[in-house]
């Protein structure tokens, strides 16, 4: 902080002083110790009824109280008579006057009491602090807000990713077992056909009883059928197949039944049964079923084949013990 100084002479005669000053200024933030001071434009200073002046840098001492003024006596006529001292704050134009009006005693003058003649731009200058401070304030805690819902957008964001991951994950999890069961249910069914052809190439073929033929292999239809809430109802009502993945499942609640006989179901099963009569001159082979053995199942008006790739869904790989035992 800048402080001008201003120091006036009394105008008497032999008031003036050859000897060299001192100043010590005390304010209620800061204090400044002694200095040795002079005027820069002046030739001789301290002359009789002059005002010298010049500047000090301190730290800021806030509202000058009190100071101290001495000379050390040296030089010829060293006595020195003061009117008073003015202080003035160069950034704000705040001005304090110490009023002093006598010689010096031994060089030394009574403690300096200042008191502020002149406000300057002092309050203007403490508003626009008070502004900048608030100013400076609500930026910072803008700030932190703003820094504060990013940290938390950049947290969802990242949970939000996670979660995808794990979503995509998931769903490649799901797709490979669908896969391999998919691979299970046309490889069982591949064997299963394969089986049958074994089967026929050995017997000459299914031949249902009371049809032409010379094989003596006895020919039976089972029927699957559902049963739903205690009542019967056809295998479409408690099987349901996704046409998108092929994937069949049995809905809660329902299970599904063989019938081996024309009384259970819905009249298809038996022996010979009405597989003849429904898949005439076809066999069971081609739905990678046993050649002496037809599966169907009913929607309620008429009967249709289940394949071996159907039964391993329903049954699982074990589906010939479920069906034909």
């Amino acid at each position: 902080m800048r402080y001008r100084w201003e120091i006036k002479t009394t105008d008497t005669w032999y008031s003036g002083t050859d000897a060299s000053v001192f100043l010590s200024l005390a304010g209620l933030d800061a204090s400044m110790r002694e200095v040795q001071i002079s005027d820069p434009d002046a030739i001789n200073d301290w002359e009789r009824g002059d005002v010298n002046h010049g500047s000090i840098e301190t730290q800021d001492l806030g509202e000058l109280q009190t100071g101290t003024l001495r000379h050390d006596q040296s030089g010829p006529a060293a006595g020195w008579s003061v009117d008073w001292v003015k202080i003035t704050n160069e950034e704000d134009g705040r001005e304090w006057t110490a009023t002093v009006g006598t010689f010096d005693s031994g060089g030394r003058f009574p403690l300096l009491r200042f008191s502020r003649t002149n406000d300057g731009q002092f309050e203007e200058i403490k508003k626009q602090r008070a502004q900048r401070a608030t100013y400076a304030a609500d930026k910072e805690a803008a700030e932190k807000i703003a820094a504060k819902r990013q940290a938390q957008e950049q947290a969802q964001q990242r949970a939000a990713s996670a979660a995808d991951a794990d979503l995509d994950s998931d769903l490649a999890k799901q797709q490979r077992e669908l896969d391999r069961e998919l691979k299970k249910a046309e490889a069982e069914a591949k064997l299963a056909e394969q089986r049958a052809k074994l089967d026929q190439m050995r017997g000459g073929g299914p031949t249902p009883s009371g049809g032409s033929g010379s094989s003596t292999m006895t020919f039976r239809t089972y029927e699957l059928f559902g049963v739903l809430n205690g009542g019967k109802v056809p295998l479409s009502q408690v099987v349901l197949c996704d046409a998108n993945t092929g994937r069949c499942s049995v809905v809660p609640g329902g299970r599904v039944m063989v019938a081996e006989a024309p009384s259970e179901g819905f009249g298809l099963a038996g022996v010979p049964g009405r597989w003849s009569a429904i898949y005439s001159g076809r066999s069971p082979t081609e739905f990678g079923l046993d050649a002496d053995k037809g599966v169907l199942a009913s929607d309620g008006s008429r009967g249709w084949v289940v394949t071996a790739a159907f039964l391993s869904q329903v049954f699982g790989a074990g589906w010939r013990a479920a069906v034909y035992s």
